[in-house]
């Protein structure tokens, strides 16, 4: 099968978009990853700003109330130190609007993603979609996609209880047999929740491309995401946690002068309006900006993924290939498996045209 090993001498691969028609190297989805931004900049920037800016808006409003209360708070601190420094004086809609922009901001990246993974899709035979034909490829998955997003999202909760739970019955356990057990049985604990984290997260991690390529429903799409990932867990594990440090420091360069900018803001006049607004316009600006260059960044690493291990598993290099030799025009249903042979009534004595010894 075509991507078992190093790829057979012979003419090189078709390369008509932004990775060669073969199983893929790190280098390669890396590469991969820049190279379709690169190659459709106006698309991916695009969606990327418009849906990042518009998920964002609830949570800058939050994040200026939460600067300015803050701003307010070290004000009464320094005026009177002998104030309580652990109460700190947020505004309860500072405190909604912060975890309902969280919310917003989950839900607004989620939908980039499935819009995306249908650009990466294409820009691999070489298409560049326009953001109206990307929304017109992606609009009939948004909603798979959003159910793997709240599927994962209660996996996650789930994981999370397991954890607290597990170490707290780590820590009981260790004040009635010692510190020494107590400390082996809470990290021990910790090592193996935290493994079961991230085997988990690397087994669904290419359900939503799966989702939009696939045109599969969110638990089919989860259970072939566990499928492709089978025997590569360790491959799939080191590619996306490079890739996901990348993204953490570029967004973490990138968005600190704008948090840090609004802080300051809230420190020097602290109750004035133009540091709340200052403050949630410097947090919009740095998330719009980070997510733009980050979130791409991460579906394009994701969606290549998806796309090598078909190649390695199911030959579906050798499809792309054909597609892409054809000279028709591609959409993404040239990603959607091949239907099973039907199997027909058995007939004895019957074979097929083409086996030896059978009629023709």
């Amino acid at each position: 099968m075509a991507g078992s090993g190093p790829y057979p001498m012979g003419p090189p691969p078709p390369n008509p978009g932004v990775v060669a028609l073969r199983p893929l190297t790190l280098g390669d989805i890396f590469n991969g990853a820049f190279g379709y931004i690169r190659h459709n900049p106006k698309t991916v920037f695009g969606l990327a700003v418009i849906v990042i800016a518009v998920s964002s808006i609830v949570s800058a409003f939050g994040m200026g109330g939460y600067m300015g209360d803050y701003g307010t708070w070290v004000d009464t601190l320094m005026a009177d130190p002998a104030a309580d420094p652990d109460v700190l004086p947020f505004a309860p809609w500072t405190l909604i609007a912060m975890y309902a922009g969280m919310l917003l901001s989950y839900i607004g990246q989620v939908v980039l993603t499935g819009l995306l993974a249908a650009v990466v899709g294409l820009a691999v035979l070489g298409r560049k979609l326009t953001m109206r034909q990307a929304w017109a490829a992606a609009r009939g998955r948004i909603g798979a996609v959003l159910l793997v997003a709240l599927l994962l999202a209660l996996i996650g909760i789930a994981w999370t209880v397991l954890l607290v739970v597990s170490l707290v019955t780590a820590v009981f356990i260790g004040t009635e047999a010692g510190a020494a057990v107590g400390l082996a049985l809470f990290f021990s604990a910790l090592a193996a929740v935290m493994a079961l984290g991230a085997w988990i997260w690397v087994r669904t991690s290419l359900a939503m491309p799966v989702a939009v390529l696939e045109h599969l429903g969110a638990g089919r799409a989860l259970a072939r995401s566990w499928r492709i990932t089978r025997g590569s867990w360790w491959r799939v594990f080191g590619i996306l946690l490079l890739a996901t440090f990348i993204a953490g420091l570029v967004s973490g360069i990138l968005s600190t002068p704008f948090s840090l900018g609004g802080m300051v803001a809230a420190i020097i006049a602290p109750g004035a309006t133009w540091a709340y607004v200052a403050g949630g316009a410097a947090s919009f600006v740095g998330t719009v900006i980070a997510g733009a260059l980050t979130v791409p960044f991460l579906v394009g690493v994701t969606t290549l993924l998806y796309v090598d291990l078909r190649m390695r598993r199911e030959g579906l290099d050798l499809k792309l290939q054909a597609a892409a030799q054809s000279g028709h025009e591609i959409d993404a249903g040239i990603y959607l498996p091949d239907p099973a042979p039907a199997a027909g009534p058995y007939h004895p004595g019957h074979h097929p045209g083409g086996v030896p010894g059978a009629p023709a």
